[in-house]
């Protein structure tokens, strides 16, 4: 692939990357799942659901939904688990699970 230096001319030599000193530093992942908590919870009190209601309308077992409303679980439920609880709540999917 032809290499344009500043001065406008066009070269045919490999592009170099940049040594470790000049490249930037790594951007930390955002935490997806923060907020999922208070949002299923809030979502699920609204509808004047019990554990129980929520586990019955979404098939996720009362445990797995009191991890997630608890923050006790390790990082995000699976998109799947999402997915079966924003059906349930007839609430946006990518609302509960990333909010926005």
């Amino acid at each position: 692939m032809p290499h344009v230096d500043p001065s406008g001319q066009t070269h045919n030599l490999p592009v170099v990357p940049r040594p470790k000193t000049e490249r930037p530093k790594p951007v930390a992942a955002p935490d997806l799942a923060s907020g999922q908590a208070d949002r299923l919870l809030r979502s699920r009190e609204a509808k004047g659901w019990s554990l129980r209601d929520l586990q019955a309308a979404s098939g996720v077992s009362m445990r797995t939904i009191h991890a997630i409303e608890a923050g006790t679980g390790k990082g995000a439920a699976s998109c799947v688990t999402m997915a079966r609880l924003a059906d349930a709540l007839h609430v946006p999917r990518g609302w509960l699970a990333f909010g926005g």
